[in-house]
């Protein structure tokens, strides 16, 4: 039932329409399985993070809500949308993954069952890809046209996972290498410049952590390694036509903008109404700083008529410096819990931050989501996509239960 309602809510969300109806009614069966499978009703047990996040996306939700009260554009029917769509699968979803958790399923079974519901959505949107014109034609962003949505959806979802299934494969099992060499394959094929640097830079850190505290010289024929690999993949994407103009020309761009360094290749107009669109949404801010000109409006600010292409632009557009921060509470909340040493009720207002990080395995996976997230929301709007929101509560959850699970071993040893 779980990987059902991650295969929905991961999956099936397209410009059909149909899609939505169908994730939202999946989603409803799976939460009544949960509450009528037990004698006793537990709608109100949950654990800490789910109680966090419940709160977190409620305030969130709240704020937008209301935003049409100053808003110079009516978003009613947006904010409608983002109730039915968004805000009531995030509900059922929480509960249910409360439920799986709390009936001795661990976080591990969890993820696992995220991985598998995600190789499913790349199947779906592989099958949906016309791959004679996109490799005749060289553009990727035809991968998973046939869906009918933009494919920033799946290769954002993509890189995420892809993180994920990484760790495991370190860390627990080589089982996993198959769904990340299979995933990674398809973030190569969609072309995505953002997602392929974040999920090379997610490779290269969860490589190199792995090698836990051996010696030295493991560490640098790892780094060894790393660089051949690295320099083998930036060879063959250089050297052959079709790698080149699949993803290489794209990336070079990136990476000459961000280095500031002329690399012989001029920006695209993507890059181009990006960069523009980040300059237009920090002006509309300064004059709205505090709450921003409502839920979903920033695109009637723009000559393309089109969101910001970055979260954190597009919250402090939208919904001000207060939606800002009620967002992104709960990432740094919980970045800073992977960090922090538990002090005494008394010690509260005093962070500490120390070794505890080193003993559990645990806090590199969130270390190591939650930087490739906020990475990827420079170039994508996501405070109210499941396909962001669904994967973090999963890795949020599963973490927690670890954590808890680790913590009474050493306390029994």
């Amino acid at each position: 039932m779980i990987w059902l309602l991650l295969l929905m809510q991961l999956g099936f969300h397209t410009n059909t329409g149909y899609d939505d109806f169908l994730s939202l009614g999946v989603t409803v069966l799976v939460f009544a399985y949960f509450l009528l499978s037990k004698q006793k009703i537990s709608l109100l047990r949950f654990t800490d993070n789910a109680k966090k996040y419940l709160i977190w996306y409620t305030l969130m939700v709240f704020w937008c809500s209301i935003s049409f009260l100053w808003s110079e554009q009516s978003n009613l029917s947006m904010i409608k949308q983002l109730i039915i769509n968004t805000y009531i699968p995030i509900i059922l979803s929480v509960y249910s993954v409360n439920e799986y958790i709390r009936r001795k399923n661990d976080g591990l079974r969890l993820l696992t069952a995220l991985v598998a519901a995600e190789v499913f959505v790349t199947l779906r949107a592989l099958i949906h890809t016309p791959m004679g014109e996109l490799i005749s034609k060289f553009d990727t962003r035809l991968y998973g046209t046939g869906l009918g949505v933009n494919y920033n959806h799946f290769t954002t979802q993509f890189a995420l996972v892809f993180c994920v299934v990484l760790f495991l494969a370190y860390v627990f099992s080589k089982m996993y290498y198959i769904p990340a060499i299979f995933i990674f394959a398809n973030i190569i094929i969609s072309g995505s410049r953002k997602v392929l640097l974040v999920s090379a830079l997610a490779f290269i850190i969860l490589y190199l952590v792995s090698a836990g505290s051996g010696s030295i010289t493991k560490r640098l024929k790892r780094v060894f390694i790393l660089l051949l690999i690295a320099g083998f993949t930036l060879w063959l994407i250089l050297s052959n036509d079709f790698l080149y103009k699949l993803i290489g020309e794209k990336t070079l761009v990136v990476v000459s903008e961000m280095l500031n360094i002329d690399m012989g290749v001029k920006s695209d107009a993507s890059t181009d109404q990006r960069r523009e669109l980040i300059v237009i949404a920090w002006d509309v801010f300064r004059s709205h700083w505090f709450n921003g000109v409502g839920y979903y409006s920033f695109m009637n600010y723009n000559k393309w008529n089109v969101y910001a292409h970055n979260n954190y632009m597009e919250l402090l557009a939208d919904v001000g410096i207060v939606g800002f921060c009620t967002y992104y509470w709960f990432y740094f909340n919980n970045l800073l819990g992977y960090f922090r040493i538990k002090t005494p009720k008394t010690d509260f207002f005093k962070v500490r931050i120390g070794t505890d990080f080193m003993k559990s395995k645990w806090n590199f996976l969130g270390v190591t989501f939650f930087f490739t997230l906020m990475f990827m929301e420079w170039g994508q709007v996501t405070y109210f996509r499941l396909y962001v929101l669904i994967p973090l509560l999963v890795v949020t959850m599963a973490i927690e239960d670890m954590k808890r699970r680790e913590a009474i071993k050493r306390s029994e040893a």
